[in-house]
């Protein structure tokens, strides 16, 4: 499914590069099929007409809502699933590995790094709030201002404009962002990703959650190394963070059949509290 959206904005990218915006096609703008695109001119779209701030569409509008829908239902399953940022994050993720598996002076300076500096958990902990400030930069400028504050630092955009072959700050942090998924995995959607944020906000609410069960679970940890957003799932019964994009690596790795399962519904109350994550 990752692949699959992953070739269909590289086409349109392509289709872009090729033939510009000139026939007047969505198809020709991967912009036009950005969900936050939507949230960044709704503001200018309510309250001016039904204008739009530059380089959104009404096909970012209606994104977004179905993006919403789709987090009321299934949590941050767009950012699991269908996000080709994530999905590249991820191929980034997956050299680092393969490299670290053949390269055993690699792996243990990496493994003795993490060890020797106990505070790098904190610091995640911490960074993992940053995207909310993102979020309000974002969302508050494109309203105020009128026009995208966020676009020239956007790892997206420098990403799906990189035939244009402009040196950008957006260049630069989407540089930085492929560099360290090869140690983090997913960093831009564990600290940065406003977009990450307002699904994982909404999918609060959503009647899906994963649940650990104490009986089958030995609290070996490999369900918490899987996790590509850092969530430590191998302790709480109950696992409903705001940070889970639904991709289900801790279910797929965990060795003990049914330690592990995705639920439908809500969590009773006293299941919840300390005992959940």
């Amino acid at each position: 499914m990752q692949l699959g959206f992953a070739l269909f904005i590289l086409y349109t990218v392509v289709i872009h590069a090729i033939v510009g915006e000139e026939s007047g096609t969505l198809t020709t703008a991967a912009e036009a099929y950005c969900p936050f695109g939507g949230l960044e001119t709704l503001y200018k779209y309510i309250t001016g007409g039904s204008t739009f701030v530059s380089h959104t569409h009404l096909s970012n509008i209606v994104i977004f809502i179905a993006l919403i829908a789709t987090s009321l239902l299934l949590r941050s399953a767009f950012c699991g699933w269908i996000c080709p940022l994530g999905s590249i994050q991820d191929l980034f993720s997956w050299i680092g590995k393969r490299i670290q598996k053949k390269n055993v002076r690699v792996r243990k300076n990496i493994q003795a790094f993490e060890k020797n500096n106990p505070w790098l958990k904190t610091v995640d902990r911490v960074m993992k709030y940053f995207k909310y400030l993102v979020l309000i930069w974002a969302v508050g400028g494109a309203a105020y201002f009128g026009f995208m504050v966020f676009r020239d630092v956007d790892p997206w955009s420098a990403l799906i404009n990189i035939a244009e072959f402009s040196f950008t700050p957006g260049l630069v942090v989407l540089i930085l962002t492929l560099l360290l998924s090869l140690v983090v995995e997913r960093p831009w959607c564990r600290y940065a990703c406003p977009l990450g944020a307002v699904s994982g906000l909404v999918g609060k609410a959503a009647p899906v959650f994963l649940k650990r069960d104490q009986s089958a679970c030995t609290s070996c940890g490999i369900c918490s190394r899987a996790c590509p957003m850092g969530i430590n799932v191998h302790e709480p019964k109950v696992i409903r963070s705001v940070d889970c994009i639904s991709c289900l690596e801790c279910v797929g790795a965990c060795p003990r059949n049914g330690a592990l399962e995705m639920h439908f519904g809500y969590p009773l109350k006293k299941q919840d509290g300390k005992n959940e994550n």
